[in-house]
């Protein structure tokens, strides 16, 4: 939850500044969270009138509408008001004149006909009722604007308008709105900004009132440094980078951050929309003219169908247990004297409170910061829980792990995610990392280097094997588990022991098992070895998977039934199963004989269909035709006699199907 507080108005950094009222009343707080919002408070000065008045920029007007509270112990809120989105525009719709007739006299004149007016020009003065304006060409020159006016005794007269031409309208109310329209137009030259009027009752004084309300802002970013000594601790600091693009100056502003990413909306509430309306048309047709005449029909037949979304306390500082090793030994030489560890200044502190959904970093003291100034300062400072480990992620390219360390967050507080740069306290820098939102009691892995002494190879052996046989309704239940054995294997470094951590992928629907495990993420398992200087390690992952399938042992493969018979230990169900596997490799046999007889019997009648079309096609009394006929007499007796063989066949082939059916009716 975002902490009750208030926050300035902030612009986006690509927005020019803008001067806002020195009278907004001071800064009193902002609070800016993960989401790039700026939540302000800020004093409020009440008039005389009970109006508080402040001047925001006109791209954060519709953030204001929607979320400007006022805060107060006394009073009340009458209501707020400020100019439209486009008040040049709406001037002009109540004014007898557009815009661009006050470009020029003539054009204004145009647009003004009937207006009394006095107009000079040239030294000659006329007085009457504007008719219209004539342009003339003279020649060469520029064109000539001829004013033509009706004066009071109704005589037209004429005025040639030069350069020096002036004139006065007599309606004192079409002067007024004239000089309303170059006011709005002076005002539109520069439409930046906007005063919002908030009117409060009730309130007699300034002791009690501010303003809060919510904008958008730079996202404040998160730097970490963190330093590993030899005492097995991690140093840790948090350091935070904010800008101010409020377009006015902090000075003495309270600054707090939230870690808080909460749903932000937007919506144009300072602008025009109008309901669409049906257009209903005039009636313009004759009335009372009847239809033609479609004939009676009575006499006819007519059918019809009718138509469905706990608060904790912050510690002081967490000290770490746990083991660390040294990083990149062989960057520094053992036989130089060891320099004084590398240590970071102490931070000032700051006070940081848990949320259920957040953590709140309430910066010490105010802050000065000039518009488009950035601020870095430390908001977290502790010893935390570490240890350096080798990584290794399962199908990498490269067999090389990577060098990380392991962060617990024993601060007690919600870390925000953010860039980090590691220290060693002997050798110094040794690389950066991307580390995540690290919630508290959490741990993180942060990676920083290749350890090209470490080599880690795997291989897959994938099995399977009947874990249980069920015979229902002549129905073979066959549970088949389906294995897979990942081995890595490490070979260690050679002048150092390692810890080696191994991301074995998740599979969905498969069971993980492994006598290394040490955890897993939302996409991977883990793997833990220690793994001494010089020696090679093996870590099995086996992920395990059961697929139930239904066979009809009527049809079931021969080969299929002596394999669940040599996997079952039920010596009965053993039996049965290679019983029914030899019947049915018996009635397999037969069943292909029986498909060969029928093979070889269509051959013969198509061969008989061929000789009967060549005997119509030869003389009568020929040899061929001779010869024709005794191969048609001698295909019908091979035909007979493969129909008797068939038959017999067939016969066997019922009988081996009965033998098979009765098998199954045993189990």
């Amino acid at each position: 939850m975002l902490k009750q507080v208030t926050a300035i108005l902030l612009l986006s950094v690509s927005c020019p500044a803008i001067s806002l009222a020195a009278d907004n009343g001071a800064i009193r707080s902002i609070t800016l969270s993960s989401g790039g919002l700026a939540e302000v408070s800020r004093s409020a000065d009440v008039n005389s009138d009970g109006v508080i008045r402040i001047e925001v920029p006109l791209d954060q007007v519709n953030d204001i509408l929607k979320s400007l509270v006022v805060n107060g112990s006394a009073g009340s809120v009458a209501g707020m008001s400020l100019a439209g989105p486009k008040p040049l525009q709406e001037t002009f719709k109540g004014l007898p004149f557009t815009r661009e007739a006050l470009s020029s006299v003539p054009s204004l004149l145009t647009s003004m006909q009937g207006a009394m007016v006095s107009a000079s020009s040239g030294g000659k003065t006329v007085e009457g009722s504007i008719l219209g304006i004539e342009v003339r060409k003279a020649g060469e020159n520029a064109p000539v604007h001829l004013l033509s006016i009706l004066d009071k005794d109704g005589a037209v007269e004429t005025l040639a308008l030069g350069a020096d031409a002036s004139v006065r309208f007599e309606d004192a109310d079409l002067r007024a709105k004239i000089a309303k329209a170059a006011a709005a137009i002076a005002r539109g030259k520069n439409d930046r900004t906007r005063a919002i009027d908030i009117k409060v009752n009730g309130v007699k004084d300034n002791g009690d009132i501010g303003l809060t309300y919510v904008v958008p802002s730079p996202i404040w970013k998160t730097a970490y440094k963190v330093v590993i000594d030899e005492k097995n601790k991690a140093r840790l600091q948090a350091w935070t980078v904010l800008e101010n693009a409020s377009g006015e100056d902090w000075k003495g502003v309270k600054l707090t951050l939230t870690s808080a990413e909460p749903v932000t909306l937007r919506q144009s509430l300072h602008q025009l929309y109008w309901r669409e309306r049906q257009e209903v048309p005039i009636n313009t047709a004759s009335n009372n003219v009847p239809d033609p005449d479609s004939g009676d029909l009575s006499n006819r037949q007519h059918l019809s169908a009718n138509y469905e979304e706990r608060m904790a306390p912050a510690p002081a500082r967490a000290m770490i247990g746990g083991a660390s090793r040294k990083v990149l030994a062989d960057a520094a030489d053992e036989s130089e004297t060891p320099a004084a560890p590398m240590q970071m200044a102490a931070a000032n502190p700051t006070s940081a409170t848990e949320s259920d959904i957040s953590a709140t970093f309430e910066l010490p003291g105010t802050y000065d910061l000039a518009n488009g100034d950035t601020l870095s300062m430390p908001i977290m400072d502790a010893e935390v829980d570490a240890d350096m480990v080798d990584m290794y992620r399962a199908g990498s390219a490269s067999r090389n792990p990577i060098a990380a360390v392991m962060l617990k967050n024993t601060t007690g507080i919600s870390m925000p995610p953010g860039i980090l740069t590691l220290y060693d306290s002997k050798i110094g820098y040794v690389g950066d990392s991307q580390l995540s939102a690290l919630p508290k009691e959490d741990t993180r892995l942060a990676s920083f280097a290749t350890d090209r002494k470490v080599s880690i190879s795997e291989q897959q052996t994938p099995t399977e094997e009947i874990a249980s046989l069920k015979v229902s309704d002549g129905v073979m239940n066959a549970v088949v588990r389906y294995r897979q054995t990942t081995t890595y294997t490490v070979s260690g470094a050679l002048d150092g022991e390692r810890t080696v951590i191994i991301e074995h992928p998740i599979r969905d629907g498969w069971s993980f098992s492994s006598a290394d495990s040490f955890g897993k993420t939302a996409t991977h398992q883990r793997l833990k070895a220690v793994v001494p200087a010089g020696a090679e390690k093996t870590l099995t992952a086996v992920d395990e998977q059961l697929q139930s399938n239904g066979y009809a042992l009527v049809d079931t493969d021969p080969d299929m039934l002596l394999e669940w018979s040599a996997s079952t230990h039920d010596k009965a169900l053993t039996d049965k199963l290679a019983d029914l596997a030899d019947a049915r490799k018996r009635q397999v046999a037969i069943q292909n004989e029986l498909a060969s007889l029928d093979s070889e019997i269509e051959k013969t009648v198509n061969e008989q269909e061929r000789i009967r079309r060549n005997l119509g096609a030869v003389p009568d009394n020929s040899d061929l035709k001779k010869r024709y006929l005794k191969a048609l007499s001698d295909s019908e007796d091979q035909i007979a006699a493969m129909n008797e063989r068939r038959a017999t066949v067939q016969a066997e082939s019922d009988r081996r199907g009965d033998h098979v059916t009765e098998i199954i009716r045993t189990f």
